[in-house]
This record gives C-alpha cells, structure tokens and sequence, in this order.
C-alpha cells in the first residue's frame, strides 16, 4: 500500500510539472501583442488600435540612393519630404489580406556634422485581431526580408476604459502593472495623464534608464470627469504618440 502511494504521489507530481513546464512553454510562444492584447483586456481595456514596429541604422545613404532603394518595394505608394536635416522617403502599402497598413521608411538625416540613415518599418491595425500570434510571425518574417537580420520589435496597444475620473487614475495604472508583474521605474504625472516607465521579466529586451532598465511603458489619459480613459501600452516603449 505504501508504494502504491508512492506511486500516486509521483504521478501526480509529475503531471502538476508537466502542466506548468507547458505553461511556461505557452507563455514563451506567445507574442508581445498578444501578452498584451491579454492583459488589456482582463482590465476591462476596449482595444481600438494596435502597432509593430522594428528600425535598424544603415551606412549612410544620399538622397539619390535611399529613393533607389524604394524601386524594390512597388507595391508601397511613395512619398518623398525634404524638412530642415531629415530627408524622408514613406512608402505605404495597405495590405487587404491581412486587414492592417504596412508603412517602411528611408530616412538620412544631417545633424551637427553627422550623417545617419535608417530604415522604419511598421505595422499599423484597428480593433481586436485574434490572431496576434500568426500578426507577429507575419512582422518578424516581412522584418527579416528588409533587414536581413531578426531586428527589436516594438509592440504597441492603444484602448480605452470607460468612467474613469482624474483621481482614479492612480489605481489604474496600479492595477496595470500588477497585471503586467511590473516594477515602477520612472513616472511623469500631468493633470490628467500618467505615464509610468517599469520593467517586467515577460520580456526579456530592456533598454536602459539613468538609475535602472525598463522594457514597457503605460500611458493613461483622461478626457475629464467621468469621461473615457484613453490606455496605450508598450514594450519596450511606447512608439505611438500618446
């Protein structure tokens, strides 16, 4: 009887890890976008529109050369912007079969005797899409095709939570971050806006603070008395504004 008890004893050990080793496998899998999009919604946030984005820095480029880069993406519409230092080609492709606008800019820019260039790419959706993970494999193979390397990505969710009035505006943000198992890092208080700075082991890419490192960022602002709160969050910052 006692090694039959043995026995159960270690079976049911045995699938109380497996269940948690898959679920660590399951949060693993799972993308930025969809952490989020999660986490967005156990908090009652109503999603209205959502980002990828990943850059990388490229020897540096003429004007000329950066507008005969954009011969190899025809199907984007092109614009070309030419502001102080910054010269712009935006390309904008909006693709039907995935319901979402890709945006790929060539930038170079001229300041205080340096020269840059870089590359933007972004992915831009509306509402609730239910397939972030299959969105994100999407990014990460449109990204390598551009950059030829597997660049950061930039994951960004924007929504909104009803009646929520300038003096709640502090428990939200708490409640986020605990949904997040976020720490505060650096925080900017405006009348009504929050925005909170903070790391969380979801990620592991950070970029670094003056006293620390942070990896995502949560933006609260509020139309006013028991109006809307607009809720943006990102990892690991915000890109849109906000």
């Amino acid at each position: 009887m006692r090694n039959k008890g043995i026995g159960i004893m270690v079976l049911t050990l045995s699938i109380i890890f497996s269940l948690v080793a898959n679920h660590i496998v399951a949060l693993e899998n799972q993308s930025k976008l969809s952490t989020i999009a999660e986490r967005m919604e156990n908090e009652n946030v109503e999603i209205s529109k959502w980002s990828l984005y990943s850059k990388k820095f490229v020897e540096n480029k003429s004007i000329q050369d950066l507008k005969q880069m954009t011969k190899q993406y025809r199907q984007y519409t092109w614009t070309y912007k030419h502001e102080d230092d910054v010269f712009k080609a935006i390309g904008v492709y909006e693709n039907k079969e995935k319901n979402i606008t890709e945006k790929l800019q060539f930038l170079a820019t001229h300041t205080n005797d340096q020269e840059q260039s870089y590359i933007l790419y972004e992915v831009l959706g509306v509402g609730t899409n239910r397939n972030w993970n299959d969105m994100d494999k999407f990014f990460t193979q449109r990204s390598f095709d551009i950059f030829q390397e597997n660049p950061t990505i930039y994951a960004c969710i924007e929504g909104i939570v009803g009646d929520k009035m300038e003096e709640v505006l502090n428990e939200t943000m708490v409640e986020l971050l605990t949904e997040f198992n976020a720490k505060p890092i650096e925080e900017l208080t405006e009348q009504d806006f929050l925005s909170v700075s903070a790391k969380t082991s979801l990620w592991e890419d950070y970029i670094p603070t003056k006293e620390d490192k942070m990896n995502i960022q949560i933006a609260l602002r509020s139309d006013g008395m028991g109006d809307k709160t607009t809720v943006v969050i990102g990892t690991p910052i915000i890109t849109s504004e906000y």
